[in-house]
């Protein structure tokens, strides 16, 4: 017969899961926010002609995208932990 993971093992790699989740998401985010927003930032300074602050790409877009991805995977990755462990209790 096969023993059963503890509580304490459970919770833990539910962190881990939730953690990892959100960290890759996060990580996703920024990187794409950046490519979104260097690409906007050169497309606004074509249209307006002049110098184009790079900074703005960051602090903007990239930031603000990355947490955005970052809380929509961490409450996400919380929702899916809690199903799942709802439903394995069922049975």
């Amino acid at each position: 017969m096969a023993k059963h993971p503890g509580t304490f093992s459970i919770v833990l790699a539910s962190v881990a899961r939730v953690l990892f989740a959100t960290l890759l998401f996060t990580a996703g985010g920024m990187g794409g926010g950046l490519l979104l927003g260097i690409l906007g930032t050169l497309a606004w300074g074509m249209i307006r002609g002049g110098q184009v602050d790079m900074r703005n790409a960051y602090l903007h877009v990239a930031i603000p995208v990355a947490a955005l991805f970052g809380a929509v995977a961490f409450f996400g990755s919380i929702y899916l932990e809690l199903r799942a462990r709802r439903t394995s209790q069922e049975r």
